[in-house]
């Protein structure tokens, strides 16, 4: 079955999983999708921002090893465009972070970005922060 680039379906929350590996974003966008959320793939930080700009989504998923455009970019110009999305990072362990300013938005890491139920539990936290907070401008990662 082909699977639109888009969430086309007002189900659960849109999340913008941004991921350069096309294989893994398949595998998370599957699973992301069986949880009920609206997920909308991009594979470059380019059109992770453009997808920003045209989804406003209410979390953001991004690879830290991402190909042109950095993590760091996609997040300070989700920012810059008026986001107010928590940021969810992956991350191979060891891998560089994102820059400092870049970090305010990250509310969770996940250094085996194949783990699935830590992804899930991530973002469960990082929704019901946001469902409390009423989407604060920064997160602390404890």
């Amino acid at each position: 079955m082909a699977h639109a680039l888009t969430g086309n379906s007002h189900q659960g929350p849109q999340v913008l999983l941004v991921d350069s590996d096309i294989d893994r974003s398949k595998h998370l966008r599957e699973h992301l999708s069986s949880w009920g959320f609206a997920v909308t793939v991009a594979h470059d930080g380019y059109s992770g921002l453009r997808h920003i700009m045209s989804t406003w989504p209410e979390l953001i998923v991004v690879d830290a090893e991402l190909k042109g455009w950095s993590s760091s970019v996609v997040i300070d110009g989700a920012v810059r465009l008026g986001s107010r999305a928590p940021v969810i990072m992956l991350t191979d362990q060891g891998q560089n972070m994102a820059s400092r300013a870049s970090r305010r938005r990250v509310i969770g890491i996940i250094e085996n970005p194949n783990s699935i139920s830590e992804l899930r539990s991530v973002m469960m936290n990082a929704l019901s922060k946001v469902a409390t907070d009423g989407g604060g401008e920064n997160f602390d990662l404890a």
